[in-house]
């Protein structure tokens, strides 16, 4: 399956992601939904790492407001 594709599917049922940071180019991201761990993705698009790191500030958490930016964001592609 398609990294991006599977980002976005799994965005779907979450309200928290975690994120980790491997490489300059590779990112790890937990998806919470009510506090419980629903699923994991590594994340290479140059574009969506720089998406993310924008709603994590300087955190390594994308709150629910971010998460809601990102699935609106999701709609309009």
């Amino acid at each position: 399956m398609n990294t991006l594709t599977d980002f976005y599917d799994k965005l779907d049922n979450c309200d928290v992601i975690a994120l980790t940071l491997i490489s300059s180019d590779r990112l790890y991201c937990r998806f919470f939904k009510d506090n419980l761990y629903k699923s994991r993705v590594f994340v290479s698009d140059p574009t969506l790492i720089a998406e993310l790191s924008q709603l994590c500030g300087k955190g390594e958490i994308v709150d629910t407001k971010g998460v809601a930016k990102l699935k609106q964001a999701a709609l309009t592609v």
